[in-house]
């Protein structure tokens, strides 16, 4: 894909889904940064600065119980300022906020369990705000169901990396087989007999593709395959639960999705089998371009599959923070873990080289989203 045909995919956006997943982004990472603001302010920390986005220009939106909120532009992610937590940045930025000399200070860590406490409030919202989200979907709109549509069959996708047939003459996912070799077609089995007969010769297939016909003519395997994995179209529904019932399958789902994600973790770093049926590159890294482009195609979806999908995106958050990265959450717990077993935290020299260390790496690894946010859009 050229630059040119990048740009106008982009900017085929819908500008109101891209309002809303920015907006929901925003909220996403409200709630993380509140769960460690309320649980530092409960435990007795300072908490000079909540930020949503980083760096600067910032405007300041006001200040309440001791702290500085600010709004910056670059909403990638946002920070409190925690200084008992040992963190020597913003220990200093607080005594400059206050008129002192940060220079040669350390400011009072808090106890270990409390720091660990603040380190996991943010992640536990998340979590919180997953099975808020679900719970409030399924009480009012009810259970996301799917059911056949009898006497159809749609191609699911073309992904196949042994046999390109289906995708080399055309064929899309979403496409309805209308016929083969001019022969109507109701069921799967239609569609494999029809091709058996024509292993290794041409024949004819109409797809129904968006109300548009579209014709096209393949060349079947000496097997009959094409390259193409299909089944019956499918409809959602709403099914009514009462409020117990989706209070219990919120959790539930909330459950499925932490465990999903681990698995596709699981699959990215090798230690977990991909299935066959997966298609590829839905284990690829992607990054805020690609989540907003995917999350405005989820919103003009309708609200549900917005919802599902901030729901996915808050247990990507919670998920990620927990790695033992040291600019993330996980980083801080194997800090504190480091420094109950060694009886002292280390250097603030150590811990500032890592921090430095892993965040050009993650710098790295936002290029490397952005660019499969380009090159390999989310379910496109």
């Amino acid at each position: 894909m050229d630059l040119i045909s990048m740009a106008f995919s982009f900017a085929s956006f819908n500008l109101g889904g891209i309002a809303a997943m920015i907006a929901g982004l925003a909220l996403l990472i409200i709630v993380h940064e509140f769960g460690h603001w309320l649980a530092a302010q409960m435990l007795g920390f300072k908490t000079p600065i909540f930020s949503i986005g980083f760096g600067k220009p910032y405007f300041v939106v006001g200040h309440w119980r001791g702290t500085e909120f600010r709004i910056t532009p670059w909403l990638l992610g946002g920070y409190v300022a925690l200084p008992e937590m040992g963190d020597e940045s913003s220990a200093k930025e607080f005594m400059k906020a206050n008129g002192l000399e940060p220079q040669g200070f350390v400011y009072q860590r808090k106890a270990i369990w409390k720091r660990a406490v603040v380190a996991v409030a943010g992640v536990t919202m998340n979590i919180v705000l997953a099975v808020v989200l679900l719970f409030g979907m399924f009480a009012i709109k009810g259970v996301p169901t799917q059911e056949a549509v009898p006497n159809t069959v749609v191609i699911y996708n073309v992904d196949s990396t042994n046999v390109t047939i289906a995708r080399d003459a055309g064929l899309q996912g979403g496409d309805r087989i209308v016929s083969v070799d001019g022969r109507a077609i109701k069921t799967v089995d239609d569609v494999r007999d029809n091709l058996a007969s024509h292993r290794a010769l041409p024949v004819l297939v109409i797809v129904d593709r968006n109300g548009q016909t579209v014709s096209v003519t393949l060349t079947p395997t000496a097997e009959g395959k094409i390259g193409v994995a299909m089944g019956p179209e499918v409809r959602q529904t709403f099914k009514e639960v009462s409020v117990g019932e989706a209070a219990k399958l919120s959790v539930v789902g909330t459950y499925n999705g932490v465990t999903g994600i681990l698995s596709g973790l699981g699959m990215m770093v090798g230690i977990v089998e991909k299935p066959a049926n997966l298609p590829d590159g839905a284990t690829d890294v992607h990054a805020i371009v690609g989540i907003v482009q995917y999350g405005a195609d989820m919103f003009a979806q309708g609200m549900a599959p917005f919802v599902m999908f901030l729901v996915m995106i808050s247990l990507n958050l919670a998920v990620f923070n927990l790695l033992p990265i040291p600019i993330l959450d996980g980083g801080h717990l194997v800090f504190l873990a480091l420094e109950k077993v060694r009886g002292r935290p280390l250097s603030p020299q150590t811990q500032g080289l890592l921090y430095q260390i892993f965040f050009f790496l993650f710098m790295a690894l936002l290029a490397f989203g952005l660019w499969n946010d380009f090159t390999k859009p989310i379910g496109r």
